[in-house]
């Protein structure tokens, strides 16, 4: 891109919403981000209103302009957000309530009827996901159903990255990434499921068209330019989900690689180039879903719901005062006595699903120091997770991958990162990256504006040298051992964990 050119990229999360802005050198020169509003208007209920959100996206925009040296410059903008939480729009495009958060479970008895209505085989079979209350299709008869006028005046409903995106240049658009947390997309004809959607008795024209991540959709609007200071010729592209605007940023969607997210909770996201439509893979806790950038392409994840969180509890409830990194040092020299932890403290979800699934410790003797349950810990969450890589392979076919790469470990926490490279056998790499999402959907404006070719030049464009660390053979050895029990022990503590929670 010429010198002075510079990129958007808009991350509207359940917790924060973040905007930086990206160089023609591929660098972050500016970030701002403001906390996103929640409404609770019942115990239980969680929405997302259309007008505060906008309003903080409003001033998130405008404080990172402010700090852009010639605002002018500013090219192109992308939206990411969080998938089923769906807005209402009307004819006039204006916005007709809020939207249900993803997390939020009022739509139980929607989920039921479309269940039993369509069949579970059949749902599974049309969007390969395993069916669930929190997806779109049971926020839109929810609406239906408690909200039949607003539901008559509905023309559209949007995805929070696409209504934010249509608040900036009032063009409807999502893209397969998002398209496919509804229930009503066909994952293998990559389109809406018209059949299905007459039989639940909503519109396929209120959905909005699908179309590519980083296409071009137009100008930001007068109003908008006003309001966020953003320049008149500054044109809106289409976003993704913000799961994979992350994994676009650190990895281009490359087929032989596996990324692994790490936050409160661990993510791990394979590449596929065809949907597996097997009871199985739901059976074990793996999901899929659809994205678009360069060609077409299919996605498999799994994950662990406490990760970090795991490695909190251990500082909170047994570290005493020390900090992580002396948990880590003790952990790093323990060498005798370490027990095997299993991280479930919050059910279990790949590759065995299973609600009352426990944490535990096994194994502890009387010489066991904090630094051995400190590393076991960090052990567990590396086995749980070779254990959702593996299933990706079993279960559904996916290839060994050639590499890792993680994301959320702190640079400086080799440790955890080593004993992952160890228990996976495979290079992991450690992205430097910070701002996956909103980074990744900065490349995808750049994509729709032409700055970059197509999602590998802009990939390629923003690759930043990575940490990379080889597994020991001695210690993948030993903790080869180890995994073993693991998996043995996981199935065997599961019908003591059911019986301690009858």
């Amino acid at each position: 891109m010429p010198l002075h050119d510079l990129l958007l990229g808009l991350d509207v999360g359940t917790t924060n919403i973040k905007c930086l802005a990206l160089d023609s050198e591929g660098k972050i020169i500016v970030q701002a981000d403001e906390r996103t509003p929640l409404s609770r208007p019942k115990p239980g209920w969680t929405d997302f209103d259309p007008e505060p959100i906008w309003l903080a996206v409003c001033r998130t925009i405008r404080a990172a302009v402010a700090k852009v040296e010639l605002p002018d410059s500013i090219k192109g903008i992308a939206v990411s957000g969080v998938a089923e939480s769906l807005f209402p729009v009307d004819k006039a495009g204006h916005s007709l309530g809020p939207a249900i958060a993803w997390f939020d479970l009022r739509t139980t008895a929607e989920f039921a009827w479309i269940r039993d209505r369509i069949g579970y085989d059949r749902l599974f079979q049309i969007s390969g996901l395993n069916p669930d209350p929190m997806f779109g299709l049971c926020k839109l008869l929810w609406s239906k159903n408690h909200q039949p006028e607003l539901f008559q005046k509905a023309a559209c409903w949007l995805h929070m990255a696409d209504y934010i995106a249509y608040r900036l240049c009032n063009i409807p658009a999502t893209d397969p990434s998002l398209a496919c947390r509804t229930l009503a997309y066909n994952l293998a004809e990559r389109a809406w499921e018209t059949e299905l959607l007459t039989e639940v008795g909503v519109d396929a024209d209120v959905l909005p068209p699908i179309l590519r991540s980083g296409t071009l959709l137009g100008p930001v609007t007068p109003a908008v330019a006003k309001e966020t200071n953003l320049p008149a010729t500054c044109q809106v592209c289409v976003g993704a989900h913000d799961q994979l605007s992350g994994v676009f940023a650190v990895s281009g969607l490359a087929k032989e690689v596996v990324t692994d997210s790490l936050g409160t909770s661990a993510t791990i996201l394979a590449i596929a180039e065809k949907p597996v439509f097997s009871r199985a893979l739901p059976d074990h806790g793996l999901a899929q879903g659809a994205v678009w950038i360069d060609e077409p392409l299919f996605y498999l994840t799994g994950g662990l719901f406490t990760a970090g969180a795991a490695i909190e509890w251990f500082q909170q409830q047994c570290g005493g005062k020390a900090d992580f990194a002396t948990l880590t040092e003790e952990a790093a020299g323990a060498d005798h006595a370490i027990p095997i932890f299993l991280p479930h403290l919050v059910r279990s979800l790949t590759p065995f699903p299973d609600a009352q699934a426990a944490a535990a410790f096994v194994g502890l003797r009387s010489t066991t120091t904090r630094g051995a349950m400190f590393r076991a810990v960090l052990e567990g969450i590396a086995f749980e997770e070779r254990a959702i890589v593996e299933a990706m392979e079993t279960v559904a076919g996916q290839p060994r991958p050639k590499e890792m790469i993680t994301i959320g470990i702190p640079m400086q926490n080799r440790l955890l990162a080593q004993i992952k490279a160890d228990v996976y056998g495979l290079p992991l790499k450690i992205s430097p990256v910070r701002e996956a999402v909103a980074l990744g959907v900065a490349l995808m404006a750049g994509i729709g504006t032409g700055v970059y070719a197509n999602g590998s030049a802009a990939a390629a464009a923003v690759r930043q040298e990575e940490i990379s660390l080889e597994p020991r053979p001695d210690q993948a050895k030993a903790l080869e051992a180890r995994y073993q029990v693991y998996r043995d022990l996981f199935l065997q503590l599961q019908p003591i964990n059911h019986r301690l929670h009858r």
